[in-house]
């Protein structure tokens, strides 16, 4: 019996998938570090307890004063600088999104490949399950984060990073494991099947399992390119 048609992915103009993820794991740091200061009391301009104390109404009120005038001009240059940071993570994921867009435009014959994932399980949430079957295409030099959908759940999905390298000759499962699945192109041309055992275990990746990747050049109109 065939099994079930891969789910083809198509390349989307959103912001780069790989960037966001990065500039997220950023901000969920500042946050903790915000929270444990948060948690910790303090008094104005560095003075302990017993300083704070000691002075009457009126030095504590001073104090405060000049702790806010500080405090908001912090406030101020951490604004500025949070904005020139998300504004340099969007001048570079509009780069990265052009070099794609036109490495696909100009690509010749070996420089896209078409993957297909199927059987086995990955990863969601912490457990493997079985997964529907998908195909996505890379050229060179490109990195990206595929969706897995679970088998019969169509609400509940994993993300897992994959690259091409900038010679369009090795591929990357869960790129940023330690158990990572590399391919070296050995006969892309008719197309190759790989099984690999064990991916990423218990690295917090895609811990999968058992699973089959087929990788083919794309067919492109363009003649190949001579070496």
């Amino acid at each position: 019996m065939p099994g079930k048609p891969a789910r083809q992915i198509v390349r989307s103009s959103t912001t780069h998938p790989i960037l966001r993820m990065h500039n997220q794991r950023a901000f969920f740091t500042v946050l903790l570090s915000a929270l444990f200061v948060a948690g910790c009391t303090t008094y104005p301009m560095g003075l302990n307890k017993e300083q704070w104390a000691s002075l009457p109404p009126a030095e504590q009120a001073a104090y405060q004063a000049q702790q806010s005038a500080i405090d908001q001009e912090r406030a101020r240059r951490y604004a500025i600088e949070q904005a020139r940071q998300i504004q340099e993570q969007r001048d570079a994921e509009e780069r990265e999104r052009i070099r794609i867009a036109e490495a696909y435009r100009h690509a010749f014959y070996g420089d896209v490949v078409t993957v297909t994932i199927q059987d086995g399980m990955v990863a969601f949430r912490g457990k493997r399950f079985p997964f529907e079957p998908l195909s996505f295409d890379l050229v060179r030099g490109e990195s990206r984060l595929v969706e897995f959908t679970r088998q019969g759940r169509s609400y509940e999905t994993t993300l897992v990073e994959v690259r091409l390298s900038e010679d369009g000759n090795t591929f990357y499962f869960d790129y940023p494991a330690r158990k990572r699945f590399v391919a070296i192109n050995d006969g892309w041309e008719r197309g190759r099947e790989y099984r690999p055992s064990e991916i990423g275990s218990h690295d917090g990746h895609s811990e999968a399992v058992g699973i089959a990747i087929r990788i083919r050049y794309k067919q492109l109109p363009q003649p190949p390119r001579r070496r």
